[in-house]
């Protein structure tokens, strides 16, 4: 038998190394690979169980936030006006101070998973769910006028000072009372809207 010289065996185990290596990443979910870390480390993790918001700079938890929820908050957000605040592994992908609950940040839902349950079931359109799936991919605001619905983000409370009186006697936290956005304090999304900035990652858990 022959044996094999070091010259022979070292391309061989290259070889193998890329294999493996090709094998590894294509098992990982896209949008795993997408959503990993904030620019600044900050991440905010929401857990609607306890309708709480945590916000992480890496491993620390930096402040925890009580939150309310959709009207109807058991459940994945699935279609537009089922009133649910949506589950799953998301970003920030839209920021402004002009809104009419004091600051808003919007979430990257739906999302790829969203889109291929959605397309499983008949909701939206192969187009429609390649144009979703391509916007996670870029780290761009994903289209909000689907079947899915759109517009979920993080907010405060009403800015007219009408709508505002009657949801803070009606609607304290943490009563759930959005159409499935977060909401908080308007003092509170102030600071949380100075720390955070446009790709910080959203995980929201049941």
């Amino acid at each position: 038998m022959r044996i094999l010289t070091a010259r022979e065996v070292l391309p061989q185990s290259r070889v193998v190394f890329w294999l493996v290596l090709i094998v590894v990443m294509t098992a990982i979910p896209a949008h795993a690979q997408q959503i990993t870390a904030g620019k600044n480390g900050y991440r905010i993790v929401v857990q609607k169980t306890d309708q709480v918001l945590d916000l992480y700079r890496g491993d620390q938890l930096l402040k925890r936030y009580k939150v309310c929820l959709g009207m109807n908050p058991f459940g994945p957000k699935k279609v537009t006006g089922d009133s649910k605040t949506p589950e799953g592994d998301y970003f920030i992908c839209y920021k402004t101070e002009s809104s009419k609950f004091c600051r808003f940040l919007g979430i990257s839902y739906p999302g790829s998973e969203d889109a291929m349950h959605a397309f499983e079931a008949g909701t939206i359109s192969l187009d429609k769910r390649n144009h979703i799936m391509g916007s996670e991919r870029n780290g761009a605001t994903p289209p909000w006028n689907t079947m899915l619905g759109g517009w979920v983000g993080i907010h405060g409370y009403p800015t007219d000072k009408y709508e505002k009186r009657w949801a803070v006697l009606l609607y304290p936290k943490p009563h759930n009372w959005t159409d499935g956005c977060i909401a908080m304090w308007d003092f509170e999304i102030q600071e949380l809207f100075r720390l955070v900035d446009v790709g910080t990652p959203v995980y929201i858990r049941p």
